[in-house]
């Protein structure tokens, strides 16, 4: 199934993959280029667990992923505008009801990667729908994204969250981008701390090897701890 979304100016793409008739898990993970397919195929082969996988595609990621505004961090790439918050709210009170009305839902993840990692697991501290939350390279340089991990609470504790880095996403020569695996260690130790269900895998190669595969497999991992 395949649906163009489209309100308050913002406009994305709905592919649904997967058995829409039976009682299922359901994940939802924004992608870039149109990839849900071969995450679609990866998870298949790994034998994931059933389910069906609502992939978000063609949304504007540096505004509607982001948490909160930014300066400018990167050179020729704009300040990030921080309208997350909004899209959040048109995703659980617009665009999954319009899904599930199809769907038979029994639990919900939610996964991305990069920026859509960071989103992932920001929204879990602004709604509780999301049993899981599956972040893959996810963007945790992110200015003061771990203070405010430890300024707020979850608003429902995930049952498990699957962290995943490259083992090449530090060698670079960018200061802010080089805290992502140390961050990201640090936030697997915070939730394993407070009793969840945590993993954190080092992946060969730098941030843009195999998206769609290490999507695959935390999503894969994701769907077994539920």
């Amino acid at each position: 199934m395949e649906e163009v979304y489209s309100t308050h100016g913002i406009e994305c793409k709905i592919h649904v993959y997967g058995d829409t008739t039976r009682c299922l898990p359901v994940v939802y993970v924004h992608t870039f280029e149109n990839q849900g397919r071969e995450i679609w195929n990866e998870s298949c082969k790994m034998q994931a667990r059933q389910h069906v996988l609502v992939e978000i595609d063609g949304l504007d990621w540096d505004n509607y992923l982001a948490p909160w505004p930014t300066e400018q961090l990167f050179k020729n790439n704009p300040p990030m505008r921080g309208r997350a918050g909004e899209w959040l709210r048109l995703l659980e009170g617009e665009v999954i009801p319009a899904v599930e009305a199809q769907l038979h839902v029994t639990h919900r993840v939610i996964a991305g990667y990069s920026l859509a990692g960071l989103f992932a697991l920001w929204s879990a501290y602004n709604t509780g729908i999301f049993a899981g939350v599956v972040a893959c390279s996810g963007s945790f340089w992110y200015p003061d994204f771990t203070s405010y991990v430890q300024a707020h609470d979850f608003v429902t504790l995930p049952s498990c969250i699957y962290f995943s880095l490259g083992d090449k996403e530090t060698r670079l020569k960018n200061p802010v981008l080089n805290t992502v695996e140390e961050r990201t260690r640090w936030l697997c130790e915070h939730y394993s701390s407070m009793g969840i269900n945590t993993v954190f895998q080092l992946n060969n190669g730098n941030h843009y090897q195999q998206p769609a595969w290490r999507t695959a497999r935390g999503i894969t991992w994701a769907l077994r701890q539920l």
